[in-house]
């Protein structure tokens, strides 16, 4: 947790869980580095934070928020995967 910011409670903590994954979910077109970004700093994560509960390195992190990122599948699929949600490709 971010020691800028007061602690949630358990009931604000998953309002917010809520909220991030209502918000991701209407906005599908949102690229892979606005997403991981977005998760981390709505729910008050460092990148370390974010590292531990994703198993991605911190350096990968750093990498994967850049607009230029080109993350892996699997990388991608870790991010997601740890909060709950799905990596769906599309043919257009």
């Amino acid at each position: 947790m971010d020691k800028r910011f007061t602690p949630l409670s358990q009931i604000e903590q998953i309002q917010k869980r809520q909220y991030v994954l209502e918000m991701i979910q209407q906005n599908p077109d949102w690229p892979i580095n606005i997403v991981a970004k977005f998760i981390r700093t709505e729910l008050h994560l460092t990148l370390s934070d974010m590292a531990k509960i994703t198993k991605i390195s911190l350096q990968t992190l750093q990498n994967l928020e850049k607009p230029d990122a080109n993350p892996t599948l699997e990388t991608m699929y870790k991010l997601l995967n740890a909060f709950g949600l799905k990596l769906l490709i599309v043919k257009k």
